[in-house]
């Protein structure tokens, strides 16, 4: 993990979008061909998620979150260096997949940001914070002064896939009925404060586990797939998190103390709490000496490279996230990837949408 000891960069600001419809666990496990004797909202609590509607696709979420990023930003798009896509899908017209141009160049131009550079990355679901090191190491080397991390993730094809072809309970197809769409988008620029700033970065790939989960075209019908070994990878992730978590606070001077909240990648409220029960035993820590952990996976499904950021998000807009906390983000994600952000996040604020009502708006254009 690197260590912040002089010039350091900060959460400025972020934006999120969701799609309006809401599907509930249950409405999926009745639309399978081939119900399974199992509760999938017991074993993982997810309870709903959101799902894109027609019209809506990678690009368009994403495009939403960073406008709803700029309105809650000091920054105007014309002022960015920088911009970087980092989600898993790259749906763009519908479900055209689209590798080249990339859609951050499409970004840039539909939201003005002329001036800046920009790049695609993917590093599944730890895509939004291996966009953040990258901007990080950017601007503390003085090479750009601020940049914006975007993932637009529609990601619930996956979902309608599997709906298809799932035929049994323990089928590989199985954890894409627990995922979510969601746009997300951060931006970030140099610290001046000691209250506020990215403190460390880490990230790490266990490249052996790298086959326990696929995504890819489906084998069976038209359409994107998702073929995961949920207990291999679940295990994989137990053996590892608990003994890489305390050799980085061992190397960095970190007492589990020291945070005020936990945000980890979402797969499902069971796992991150047998997941921080392993940690805490590995720490031999007391019960009350863990900082919150903070959930949405409930809410939102896992919503893949977005999901510590919404989070975040979900946190700031309902105002229970306390001003100037240290935060450990954790990245959890197949590859199999591992990793830290720790920060301190100053006073980030979710301007509230102002409602015209339909008769001034008629007013206005008269």
């Amino acid at each position: 993990m690197e260590k912040r000891k002089k010039m350091m960069s900060r959460f400025e600001s972020i934006g999120a979008y969701f799609p309006e419809k809401i599907v509930k666990t249950q409405e999926l496990i009745d639309s399978l061909k081939n119900r399974p004797d199992i509760d999938l909202e017991r074993i993982t609590g997810i309870k709903t998620r959101y799902m894109r509607e027609e019209g809506e696709d990678s690009f368009t979420m994403a495009l939403a979150a960073a406008k709803d990023c700029l309105r809650n930003s000091e920054y105007e798009a014309a002022d960015l260096d920088v911009i970087i896509n980092t989600a898993i899908t790259r749906f763009d017209d519908g479900l055209k997949f689209v590798i080249d141009p990339p859609i951050s160049l499409k970004l840039k131009k539909a939201l003005g940001a002329n001036q800046a550079i920009n790049f695609d990355l993917t590093n599944a679901c730890a895509g939004m914070m291996s966009g953040v090191q990258i901007l990080d190491n950017m601007i503390r080397a003085g090479v750009i002064k601020n940049g914006m991390v975007i993932s637009g993730e529609c990601i619930t094809p996956i979902t309608d896939t599997a709906i298809k072809e799932i035929e049994e309970g323990i089928d590989p197809q199985f954890a894409s009925l627990t995922v979510g769409d969601s746009g997300v988008a951060i931006i970030i620029d140099s610290s001046h404060d000691n209250n506020e700033g990215i403190e460390g970065i880490d990230l790490t790939t266990f490249a052996k586990f790298s086959e326990l989960c696929y995504g890819m075209p489906s084998d069976k019908n038209p359409g994107v797939a998702m073929y995961t070994d949920a207990i291999g990878i679940h295990a994989a992730a137990l053996g590892k998190l608990p003994s890489y978590t305390e050799k980085m606070m061992l190397r960095e001077g970190y007492k589990i103390s020291d945070f005020d909240y936990v945000i980890p990648h979402q797969t499902s409220v069971k796992a991150i709490k047998m997941g921080f029960e392993a940690i805490r035993k590995q720490l031999n820590a007391r019960k009350d000496e863990i900082p919150e952990v903070l959930i949405s996976v409930n809410e939102y499904g896992n919503t893949s490279s977005t999901a510590v950021m919404v989070t975040l998000y979900k946190a700031l807009k309902e105002k229970t996230f306390k001003p100037n906390s240290r935060v450990v983000f954790l990245a959890l994600a197949s590859g199999l990837v591992l990793g830290f952000i720790v920060a301190k996040i100053g006073n980030l604020k979710i301007k509230e949408k102002i409602q015209i009502p339909e008769e001034k708006i008629i007013d206005m254009v008269v």
